[in-house]
């Protein structure tokens, strides 16, 4: 039985952390890329609990440092509080989530109620002592006959995988249960879709997990006209060369004129790695991405609704058992390319870097044979053109476009349209198939053009290890014509870029396979 120890509660006794809210011109976000602590599944309770305070003490120290440089929000990782383990196993670490539809409640005002739900405790004191909105991943424990289910596991339950958002006061203000599970076997497919709009003191904002992203649900969500952004829990699994955490992000943000708060988890053995605040003009505020077993903290500046940016006052913290150091050199970990294993778990899943590799096999594939040129390249209808100057050619570029249904995580399915300029090594027979992370060849100039059958086109321009070229390199646009969409994306710079890859990812949400998803 975990019960509060009579040190929390001292602590609990001191004054709220002052700090500075936000402004009518912005807010402050942070978000706590972690590196979990004790990722095995537990054989008995004790364990269980055990792994969860330890956990929840590096929640701790990364929400008071976040406090300490003004945060209004915090958002934290998915599965960073317990690991993603079996039904059973998992029933270990769920607690019984509020609903705050029903009733207003701060689980910190309650010791006694909540003394054996030491997450939402801790969480809703976290919020209440530093006045800020802290946005979890957790899991949520319903009874089916308290749902509308129709269909209940054998064992009579519903194990959720839930984001929690509790506002300055500690009440929880929204309970999110995720819509579209990726393996998990722990866990339960939300029973009905629901209302992820939570409102606060400097902005409204929809919170969703991990593979939500991608969908078209959140579509309908960020277009409700006061939604000004979205806090996101993930343990995103990468993919090469446009699916990338920070890569996508990005493209996410910029695409969809919102802002995304996403916090990851960092196991990058399992391809998770990758964080970051990205505003909808202005791109990445802060990112990391850097498979390097160090937990770190990421604040900045995000411009409220009407205002730009000035200055993002952006930082990011390293956290670890020693203590705490302003974070540089972010990417120096990156490797040349990713791990090919075929084993689920590597020897050291904090250090290997591994990711997806799309398998573009479908896609209508152009090599890049001189320094200078111009491509016209079609695939199902779709037409893209690229216009590029490059520096000693002497590595393997392609040029790829793609129209149809993307299987590349199966059982979920969905339509893309893809034009892109990418580095990449041939293997397995294929031309175009491994993506290395490091290139030395130079590009001065690069433009895409293609038509669209949707709005939704997310462009991203990347770097070496990963790294996202500044805005100030390179500008984009989708435009209206009869009929069609015409997207642009055009990087200049005398200087020259190194770039692994440069994209224009559209997606069309009309015409997912419906079987696919909620």
């Amino acid at each position: 039985m975990w019960t509060i120890p009579i040190v929390l509660l001292v602590v609990l006794l001191v004054a709220p952390t002052p700090v500075q809210p936000a402004t009518d011109e912005y807010f402050t976000a942070a978000v706590f890329e972690f590196v979990q602590l004790y990722d095995y599944c537990p054989e008995t309770q004790e364990q269980a609990d055990e792994i969860v305070r330890r956990n929840l003490n590096s929640y701790k120290a990364a929400a008071e440092l976040a406090a300490a440089q003004g945060a209004d929000l915090i958002a934290f990782p998915e599965y960073g509080i317990f690991p993603e383990c079996s039904r059973e196993i998992t029933k270990m670490f769920l607690e019984i989530v509020p609903d705050p539809s029903a009733v207003r409640e701060a689980p910190c005002d309650f010791p006694e109620k909540y003394q054996n739900m030491p997450q939402l405790y801790t969480l809703s004191c976290m919020a209440k002592n530093h006045s800020m909105y802290v946005q979890a991943n957790t899991g949520d424990l319903m009874m089916c006959e308290e749902t509308k289910i129709t269909q209940c596991p054998k064992d009579g339950r519903l194990q959720l995988n839930t984001n929690v958002v509790f506002d300055r006061e500690g009440a929880v203000v929204t309970r999110y249960h995720k819509e579209h599970l990726w393996g998990e076997e722990g866990m339960d497919m939300a029973v009905e879709k629901q209302n992820p709009i939570f409102k606060t003191d400097f902005g409204t904002f929809a919170t969703f997990v991990c593979f939500d992203v991608v969908l078209a649900r959140i579509i309908e969500v960020i277009e409700e006209p006061e939604v000004d952004g979205v806090v996101f829990s993930t343990m995103w699994e990468n993919s090469a060369p446009l699916f990338t955490s920070v890569q996508y992000f990005q493209s996410w943000a910029m695409g969809n004129n919102a802002s995304l708060i996403a916090a990851d988890i960092q196991l990058p053995g399992q391809l998770a790695v990758g964080s970051g605040i990205f505003h909808a003009k202005e791109g990445a505020l802060v990112y990391t991405y850097d498979p390097d077993g160090i937990s770190k903290l990421l604040v900045a500046r995000v411009p409220r609704r009407g205002h730009k940016l000035k200055e993002p006052k952006a930082s990011i913290t390293a956290i670890t058992h020693d203590g705490t150091y302003k974070w540089s050199h972010d990417g120096d970990d990156v490797p040349y390319e990713t791990v090919h294993s075929a084993h689920y778990h590597l020897k050291d899943d904090l250090h290997h870097n591994r990711y997806h590799e799309t398998d573009l096999v479908n896609y209508t594939l152009v090599q890049l044979t001189s320094p200078r040129d111009r491509l016209t390249t079609c695939n199902n209808g779709m037409c893209c053109t690229l216009d590029y100057s490059i520096e000693n050619l002497n590595e393997t570029f392609y040029f790829a476009v793609y129209n149809g249904t993307q299987g590349s995580f199966p059982p979920l399915f969905w339509c893309e349209e893809d034009c892109m300029l990418v580095r990449c090594d041939p293997r397995n027979d294929k031309p175009c198939s491994n993506f290395p992370l490091l290139t030395k060849n130079v590009f001065h100039h690069l433009s895409l053009r293609a038509n669209y059958s949707t709005p939704f086109v997310y462009p991203s321009v990347v770097s070496n290890r990963m790294r996202l070229v500044p805005r100030r390199q390179w500008e984009w646009g989708v435009d209206r014509k009869h009929g069609y969409y015409e997207s642009f994306l055009n990087f200049h710079s005398e200087k020259g870029q190194d770039i692994l890859a440069v994209g224009l990812k559209g997606r069309c949400y009309k015409r997912d396979p419906p079987a696919s998803f909620f």
